[in-house]
């Protein structure tokens, strides 16, 4: 099967003056429905998206002008208790 180039003599989706005046209003109002449609999607998300966006919503807001410091002492203290782990297990 050869391999044939693309029909560029295609009438456009939409032409005004090819429809009468009902077929626009039915075009029109059909539009707008499918418009609607997409703001009600983007306004409720699906489960998943609500999923996603709680899983990368961060647990502790930093604040900007105090350092962290639970954080700091958390990661200390583990790093501490593999330390010991370590020399325990070595020794």
């Amino acid at each position: 099967m050869s391999v044939q180039p693309k029909h560029g003599d295609r009438p456009p989706r939409y032409d005004a003056p090819d429809l009468t005046s009902e077929q626009r209003h039915r075009f029109t109002s059909v539009a707008n429905q499918a418009q609607a449609r997409r703001e009600r999607l983007e306004e409720e998300p699906t489960i998943i998206e609500t999923a996603r966006r709680a899983a990368l919503k961060p647990v502790v807001k930093p604040r900007p002008d105090k350092p962290n410091r639970v954080r700091y002492a958390i990661w200390l203290c583990t790093f501490l208790l593999v330390c010991l782990w370590l020399m325990y297990m070595s020794g």
